[in-house]
């Protein structure tokens, strides 16, 4: 398996500086969130972090908690690594401003961001320097993040299997009157066991549960001669799949489930089919919602079909972004009646 190594987070950092080539990068993890762009273009995953790169030359920097300081080391082909305490964080970035004489500054600073600059660190650079000019993150990074690589889709690919043999296992627990609860913990020391250690969803919903669609409770009961929902969205090796499958909690789908489940599946596959270089996520849904239509199903499709996955669930690209070979996205068509809801999810790699 061809998985992401130090030379290839230079070789990225290397295309962004020939597509850019003007001003500094600064990224910055805290004590929470992984950060998928300090990540993708250092290989680091450091609390109390920043890194400070230049897109004009090879000048780059590291400040990194003291606990961590070796793994930061091992994890970065970046040498200048130095061990810094958090709270002395903003003084030693402004130092390094200082000393390079940094006139642009592109940050991760937006409010849609999971991990933005903290805003105490905006309004102490530009105090210190009032010609600094702050910009967001360079485009050509979140589209170098949409095109995966091989080594990126292997990993990828790996992991829908792996999510994959455990759905197959669910139908040998499924019952009536097993808690939502109890369900989604076997799932996730299945998870754990293979290797995941990062989750975003553990979706169970069963019964009228279903119909609400992104239930997080996971605190009833399955009931007899009905569904149950479950929603998967976990990374390994910190690049996520999300899937989802609906399973009858009896071990067969009542009749008038049944037919809605065969409609579901033949309209995603039919999707998923469909997508190809150069369509978009917005096309593909309005492709479904005719679909449904034909089965008189439309006013029960509420969500979106899709979105891009890859470092995060929701990575960058939009409804209308054209796909591309090596994008990664979600085909996930559900219907939620009143009574329960359905839907099947798979993450797609677009081949062509």
């Amino acid at each position: 398996m061809n998985l992401p190594n130090t030379s290839q987070f230079r070789k990225r950092r290397n295309r962004l500086r020939e597509v850019v080539g003007k001003g500094w990068i600064l990224l910055y993890k805290g004590g929470e969130y992984f950060n998928e762009n300090l990540y993708y273009l250092t290989g680091l995953d450091s609390f109390f972090t920043l890194a400070l790169i230049s897109l004009e030359t090879e000048q780059e920097y590291v400040l990194t908690n003291g606990i961590e300081l070796q793994d930061a080391q091992a994890s970065t082909d970046i040498r200048d690594v130095q061990a810094c305490q958090p709270r002395e964080l903003i003084k030693k970035l402004t130092s390094l401003i200082a000393l390079r004489g940094i006139s642009l500054l592109h940050c991760d600073y937006g409010l849609n961001s999971r991990t933005p600059l903290p805003a105490e660190v905006i309004d102490r650079m530009r105090a210190a320097f009032p010609k600094l000019i702050v910009e967001d993150l360079p485009q050509e990074l979140l589209h170098m993040r949409m095109i995966k690589e091989s080594g990126e889709t292997e990993l990828i690919k790996e992991n829908i299997a792996i999510v994959g043999e455990i759905f197959s296992s669910l139908p040998e627990v499924i019952r009536p009157g097993l808690a939502e609860a109890e369900l989604a913990s076997l799932i996730y020391k299945d998870l754990v066991g293979h290797g995941f250690n990062r989750f975003y969803d553990i979706f169970v919903a069963s019964g009228q549960n279903s119909a609400t669609p992104y239930y997080r409770s996971n605190n009833c009961t399955l009931p007899s001669d009905h569904v149950v929902l479950v929603d998967i969205c976990a990374a390994r090796r910190n690049y996520v799949c999300d899937l989802t499958r609906t399973f009858p909690t009896s071990g067969k789908f009542p009749s008038h489930w049944k037919e809605i489940y065969a409609i579901i599946c033949e309209v995603q596959q039919r999707a998923k089919n469909s997508a190809k270089s150069g369509r978009t996520l917005h096309e593909l849904s309005e492709e479904v919602k005719k679909l449904f239509k034909s089965s008189g199903l439309d006013t029960f499709y509420l969500n979106k079909l899709g979105h891009f996955v890859g470092l995060a669930p929701d990575d960058p690209g939009d409804q209308d972004t054209p796909l591309q070979k090596g994008m990664v996205v979600t085909i996930e068509p559900g219907l939620y009646l009143q009574e329960a809801g359905l839907r099947i999810e798979d993450t797609v790699i677009v081949e062509n």
